[in-house]
């Protein structure tokens, strides 16, 4: 009986741990996410519809389009990649859906741009992906140092002197100045951002299918 008990009790503690983290987990991202975006004028909203001289201006040159604005230091980015990548071949006909990665010489979650612009540049940027987000966020490796980033290179058959090479090279800055471009025309400075038709800014405020649906609504609400 007593034995019983216990086994009741560690059954029910555990439970109480895992319902506690999951509150945890979901308190925080609403506090540092949406509630910053929702307590300063100056900060990204969760839902924001820019105006129709920012839509003409806009860096981004697809009409029909879904920009995801992410970080390799951004955990909810590494969680939304499977959703996202499910969701991208649902999009209708004549859309698009790409990624890009936010870019600011004032915000810490750019510092992997020159990497991603870098990877993409190669035509490797999305086979990589996930082994970026796992050193960088899982094992908390600095890939912004040269001795980690090469050993980073190394493990995932990479040639640094090419990598380097290409890191240098006109067409990476000019993905990072495309990149720069639209993270300051749309004053993004969390991650994850969705950039829709050019028009509407929004960061997830539902889980995934209800958010893609969203976009889905928002993507066709211009047509």
């Amino acid at each position: 009986m007593a034995t019983h008990f216990k086994r009741i009790t560690i059954i029910s503690y555990s439970l109480f741990l895992i319902v506690t983290s999951s509150l945890i987990t979901v308190l925080c991202y609403h506090l540092f996410v949406f509630n910053t975006f929702s307590t300063d004028d100056s900060q990204t909203q969760a839902f924001r519809e820019v105006s129709a001289e920012q839509i003409s201006n806009s860096p981004i040159k697809e009409e029909r389009s879904i920009i995801e604005v992410m970080s390799y230091g951004c955990h909810y980015c590494a969680a939304n990649e499977e959703n996202l990548a499910e969701f991208s071949r649902s999009l209708p006909p004549g859309s698009t859906f790409t990624s890009i990665h936010i870019a600011s010489d004032s915000n810490g979650l750019a510092q992997y741009a020159p990497i991603f612009a870098t990877l993409e540049e190669m035509g490797i940027e999305k086979n990589i992906r996930d082994s970026a987000y796992n050193t960088i966020i899982t094992r908390n490796v600095n890939l912004t140092e040269q001795k980690a980033l090469d050993a980073w290179l190394a493990k995932n058959n990479i040639d640094s002197a090419k990598f380097n090479a290409v890191r240098q090279s006109a067409a990476v800055k000019e993905r990072l100045s495309y990149m720069a471009a639209i993270t300051d025309h749309y004053a993004i400075n969390a991650t994850p951002m969705f950039i829709i038709n050019k028009r509407y800014v929004v960061a997830q405020d539902s889980e995934f299918p209800q958010f893609a649906q969203r976009m889905l609504q928002l993507l066709k609400q211009d047509k």
